[in-house]
């Protein structure tokens, strides 16, 4: 150190001509790459101002692939930890001695489990690194009757463990799915008892077009009225009693009036106030809206061209009227794209979400509902019709809703008049084929989701049309349907099917228990009513209900 500063301080001064001035600053500036090996070190030949790699002293520490190494020569080579170590017997049959070449120290290693092992003179069995008597699940059976869980002896207690199998795995004869370790499917009976009759329209009705068009909903008033809505756009008129068998239909004002405007993209057609749920004060509802194409020479007399969507409205006054934000702000689900009128004369053309079900609070805090999507241009071979779910922890806010998309419920619902284009639409959930879903409750008394339709069902091994219900976990995986009853719902069937629930045609299902203490009545039980809407030829329909008892079969 003290020749160099010397030999610096002598170069600054300009004695240049001396030995080694000029091999330094052949070296300045001059940056030696490593050569990715521990045991070379890069430095600058001062004399030629080139890199060179030398060797470290031998016996440093360098890795070998992961293990100790040691240099020599130059060369990474196995430090040989494990050389000369030998590791005692710990006298367990379920262990393996062995040196680790990381450390060079002993370890004990678990056997395979069921290698053979000695229990105390008898037959074992290893497990963990631990020999159990091999008899232990000798003559236990384990069976806990359901097809949802794989069944084992624990070797290690003689007891039974039962573990759920793999979600989706078909269980009930094909009828269901195992979801976390039990079957969606639960066979069920139904007993129906007499019907009667909820709303009379001939001698009830606020005016001719006051029918029960749609599935009955129940709500719960803070004061304890029970108020019943099944509407029609063109006053939502609903009935109110102190209990179901006082309902009256208070006809001035109605609680809501449809806007009938003429235009798709407003979403304020002919609008029926289809979902209630109340919160405090506030009764939040989804409101099904059907745009009927007034220009369009293409589409049928009879409103055949519809254009659906679903918006939002709510009460501060008891549901004694409703109001929606200003648009678009009312919008929740509208179709996912723009109305375009059919180029051809059609019998059937419709498109957008319609007939949201009830609204259920889940567990987790959001609140979901079931809705069709339909997309039918027949002209063009074009049919699509199935049934989404939707959620939300909003309902205050229109826009909050978001959609399962196949993976989880993360789709956004624009308007395509909004996005300047189509919008992606949801994901089916598992529903039977042809399920529509028109009410949605949990069954306290199945411990399940429930959804009620019209429906076919094959459980007689011949088609039968009717009422049916259909069970999930998740509201996603769906089981096969169950006949709640035959009924004329408008498909082929033989009207003389035995149990028909009326001679007339019959329309939407609807599940409500009586004593169910939920404000909106979401979680029916064992005996609660199906209601319905019985047609009668022209505008004249009726509601009517009929109570049921479900019954888990063995």
């Amino acid at each position: 150190m003290r020749y160099g500063f010397g030999l610096l301080s002598v170069c600054a001064l300009g004695a240049l001509f001396l030995v080694g001035c000029g091999e330094t600053v052949l070296c300045e500036g001059v940056v030696c790459e490593d050569d990715g090996n521990e045991c070379t070190t890069a430095v600058c030949d001062p004399a030629t101002g080139t890199c060179q790699h030398t060797t470290v002293e031998d016996d440093t520490a360098c890795d070998f692939d992961g293990l100790p190494g040691l240099c020599k020569a130059g060369v990474c080579e196995d430090a040989m930890l494990c050389e000369d170590v030998q590791c005692e017997d710990d006298g367990n049959e379920c262990t393996t001695a062995v040196c680790d070449p990381a450390t060079g120290t002993c370890q004990h290693l678990t056997v395979a489990d069921d290698t053979a092992c000695d229990f105390d003179g008898s037959a074992g069995l290893c497990k963990a690194g631990v020999c159990v008597d091999a008899m232990l699940c000798e003559g236990v059976v384990c069976d806990d009757d359901n097809e949802c869980t794989d069944d084992v002896c624990n070797p290690l207690t003689g007891t039974c463990a039962y573990t759920p199998v793999e979600d989706g795995r078909s269980c009930a004869a094909n009828r269901g799915g195992c979801y976390a370790g039990a079957c969606n499917f639960v066979p069920v009976s139904v007993a129906l008892g007499e019907k009667e009759l909820v709303f009379d329209w001939s001698a009830e009705r606020c005016e001719d077009l006051d029918i029960p068009d749609g599935p009955a909903r129940a709500v719960r008033a803070e004061d304890g009225e029970i108020v019943l809505f099944a509407t029609h756009y063109s006053g939502n008129y609903l009935s109110r009693g102190s209990d179901f068998d006082t309902l009256e239909r208070p006809c001035d004002p109605p609680p809501l009036v449809s806007a009938y405007l003429p235009t798709p993209e407003s979403y304020e057609n002919h609008e029926w106030l289809w979902s209630p749920y109340r919160q405090g004060a506030s009764w939040h509802v989804l409101i099904h809206n059907e745009f009927y194409d007034p220009t369009s020479v293409n589409c049928p007399p009879g409103n055949l061209c519809w254009y659906n969507s679903i918006t939002y409205g709510v009460s501060t006054d008891g549901a004694h009227s409703f109001v929606k934000p200003s648009p678009p702000a009312h919008i929740v689900a509208p179709a996912p794209r723009a109305w375009t009128p059919p180029d051809t004369p059609q019998d059937l053309h419709v498109e957008g979400y319609m007939a949201p079900t009830n609204i259920v609070l889940a567990p987790d805090g959001y609140y979901y509902a079931l809705m069709r999507l339909m997309r039918i241009d027949l002209a063009n071979g074009i049919d699509v019709r199935g049934v989404c779910a939707m959620r939300t922890k909003t309902l205050g806010d229109p826009a909050s809703w978001r959609a399962w998309d196949g993976t989880g419920f993360d789709l956004p619902l624009p308007s395509p008049y909004v996005a300047g284009g189509d919008v992606q639409e949801c994901e089916f959930v598992e529903l039977p084929s042809g399920a529509s879903a028109q009410g949605l409750t949990y069954n306290t008394y199945l411990e399940r989701y429930m959804s009620v339709d019209e429906h076919l069902s094959w459980e007689t091994g011949k088609p039968v049309c009717g009422f049916t219900f259909s069970t999930s976990f998740d509201l996603i995986h769906w089981s096969e349907v169950q006949m709640i009853t035959p009924a004329r719902i408008g498909c082929d069937t033989d009207d003389t099917t035995p149990g028909q629930l009326e001679p007339v045609r019959v329309q939407y299902p609807s599940i409500i228990d009586h004593e169910d203490s939920t404000t909106n009545f979401e979680r029916p039980g064992r005996t609660p009513y199906l209601y319905y809407t019985r047609h009668h030829g022209g505008l004249h329909r009726d509601l009517v209900r009929v109570p049921l008892t479900f019954t888990l079969e063995e």
